[in-house]
């Protein structure tokens, strides 16, 4: 199944993408909701493998993304509202 597939065996930017914010809403809820630290080092780490993820997504990747400023618009605004360098420069690339 795909499902048991190790994401770095198969990484991918969209699932790489999905569990940097999986790990940005861990880290909100360690900061506001819970005064309990595993909250925030499981958010460290879920963040840390999805940057992992996308870096080996790109590098397998065939060529530079295509061009398409809406669509660049829209990652480097979803990576500006989610923190993730990566998107806003992903974005800016595809413009």
């Amino acid at each position: 199944m795909a499902s048991d597939q190790n994401p770095i065996e198969n990484p991918s930017m969209l699932h790489g993408h999905a569990a940097y914010v999986a790990g940005a809403a861990k880290e909100a809820v360690g900061t506001y909701v819970s005064s309990d630290p595993s909250w925030k080092s499981s958010a460290t780490e879920t963040k840390d493998a999805a940057v992992a993820e996308m870096r080996a997504a790109k590098a397998q990747s065939q060529g530079e993304p295509g061009k398409n400023e809406t669509m660049g618009k829209v990652e480097e605004k979803l990576g500006g509202a989610v923190g993730c360098e990566g998107m806003v420069g992903e974005g800016k690339d595809r413009q």
